[in-house]
């Protein structure tokens, strides 16, 4: 008898171990650490040839499609191929809170726990740092136009979180935050804001 249970035991158990190998994904990172979370990854393009980017673009304020606070938890190093119009780095971003977020006609986001892009390069951001993300609709998918759409915070009461919670609860109506001004100037996006705000007056 202790010898069937031991076997039904060991069975069991080879079983699960290659249920779980087979459903998560490895991948070897350039710092040779396993990333085994890939299925839980929201992947991201990086619209670099955007002339704007951060919480206010375009004439009077784009649309987010998405917007989320998080912790950078793994950064590559940069790539610069021979023909390539911009310098890739990819990253990490564990998503901790969802402020906003659209369901696209391509993508729709399946309450995954990580967001990857590569379009760390010269954002001045290192693993561990606290940020907040801006993500765009572009032909139907997630997007991120860079530099500015992912800003370091200190924690889920700084001041720009609450300005950008105010924000999007009045469906992103400038005039709401018109007062926040010399806050965004911190992050030299005060001109951005104006503009919209302007735009939205006219």
């Amino acid at each position: 008898m202790i010898k069937k249970g031991l076997y039904i035991f060991l069975l069991i158990s080879t079983i699960t171990v290659t249920f779980l190998g087979c459903n998560q994904s490895k991948h070897k990172s350039k710092h040779g650490l396993k990333v085994s979370y890939t299925a839980d990854t929201l992947k991201v393009a990086y619209t670099y040839w955007w002339p704007q980017s951060g919480p206010f673009i375009g004439m009077c304020g784009q649309r987010y499609a998405m917007v989320f606070t998080g912790v950078i938890t793994k950064i590559d190093i940069s790539e610069k191929e021979p023909e390539a119009l911009y310098t890739s780095q990819k990253g990490i971003i564990e998503i901790e809170q969802i402020l906003t977020v659209r369901h696209l006609e391509k993508k729709k986001y399946d309450n995954q726990r990580f967001f990857s892009s590569d379009c760390f390069y010269e954002q001045g951001l290192k693993e561990g740092d606290k940020v907040v993300v801006f993500c765009y609709e572009y032909e139907d998918y997630y997007s991120i136009p860079g530099k500015k759409s992912i800003i370091k915070i200190k924690n889920d009461n700084d001041p720009i979180i609450k300005s950008i919670k105010k924000y999007i609860e009045t469906d992103q109506n400038p005039l709401a935050i018109k007062d926040d001004i010399e806050l965004w100037k911190k992050y030299d996006l005060d001109e951005n804001l104006t503009q919209i705000i302007q735009c939205k007056e006219n």
